[in-house]
């Protein structure tokens, strides 16, 4: 991403909830409250918002998903059904006693400013890039038990950040890592996992996705059209890591974690869409979701 722009996915990832908002086939995988706050931060995002005018007309959505299919089938409900399945990860580390949630490079995710309303005992914080977290606190403000700390990724650690907030190790806590670890360079994935590690504590959790790499070293999504990796690439968003299944527990331990769950696109398929009658959609297929915990030490 630009240093002065938010990150071109998030926006992107953004319209796409919108458009799925609209659509019967979708509109049963979009958080109460998630089509409201993206409004208020894409009206703010955009200074002539000829999108979100678009969206409401019934051609314009059947465009859009025309070329979702053309590009990357099924990359809309994947990004629906990531959503949800990381909101109950997130849900069940909080019943299980995290005092806090950290959500990395949110974007324009409203997991952190939804949930803060409802667990206000617990403390909700995204660390970001301050050109997306400027649109965001603007858009839906902080609370007492909600903000925002600015980071720069590449040059800092999440600790770090934390820190800054707080010279309180806040433990447990939940990690959150959405549709990040991909743009990272292998060995600083490493450290920000080792990281993370620390900062979840013992009894926390770090919910993170990442891109399955197949037996060919691809790390694209399944069916994935050429164009998307050169729109990516066009705006310095290239996937950079991936990472096998069987190469994925000796990874986290190197990284002081051990993984819990794995959430593929057959776990989202029969745990998300089976329970709304929606199976029969189209699931893009490439990026997992993983539940690791802190090692005891």
């Amino acid at each position: 991403m630009q240093d002065s722009c938010p990150s071109n996915t998030a926006k992107l990832i953004a319209q796409c909830i919108l458009l799925a908002a609209r659509d019967r086939n979708l509109q049963s995988l979009v958080a109460e409250g998630e089509p409201d706050a993206l409004r208020r931060i894409l009206t703010i995002d955009h200074d002539r918002d000829w999108l979100l005018t678009a969206l409401k007309i019934a051609p314009a959505r059947w465009f859009f998903l025309g070329v979702e299919r053309l590009l990357l089938p099924g990359i809309i409900t994947h990004y629906l059904a990531r959503k949800r399945q990381i909101e109950i990860e997130v849900e069940q580390a909080i019943a299980h006693g995290c005092r806090r949630v950290v959500v990395i490079a949110a974007g324009y995710d409203t997991l952190a400013w939804r949930l803060h309303r409802k667990h206000p005992a617990v403390q909700f914080i995204e660390l970001d890039h301050p050109a997306t977290q400027q649109v965001k606190h603007e858009a839906l403000g902080q609370a007492s038990n909600f903000c925002f700390q600015p980071i720069d990724l590449v040059a800092e650690l999440p600790s770090t950040a934390l820190s800054k907030i707080s010279s309180e190790a806040i433990h447990p806590t939940a990690v959150v890592v959405e549709g990040l670890t991909m743009y990272f360079q292998p060995n600083r994935v490493a450290e920000l996992m080792r990281d993370l590690s620390s900062c979840a504590g013992p009894g926390g959790s770090v919910v993170f996705t990442f891109m399955e790499r197949d037996k060919t070293g691809s790390i694209a999504f399944r069916r994935e059209n050429p164009l998307v990796a050169r729109w990516l690439k066009a705006r310095s968003e290239p996937f950079l890591w991936g990472i096998s299944r069987d190469e994925l527990p000796t990874f986290l331990k190197t990284s002081g974690l051990e993984p819990d769950r794995l959430a593929d696109h057959e776990v989202l398929r029969r745990e998300q869409l089976q329970p709304r009658n929606i199976e029969q959609l189209p699931l893009a297929e490439g990026e997992l979701i993983c539940t690791a915990s802190p090692l005891s030490q």
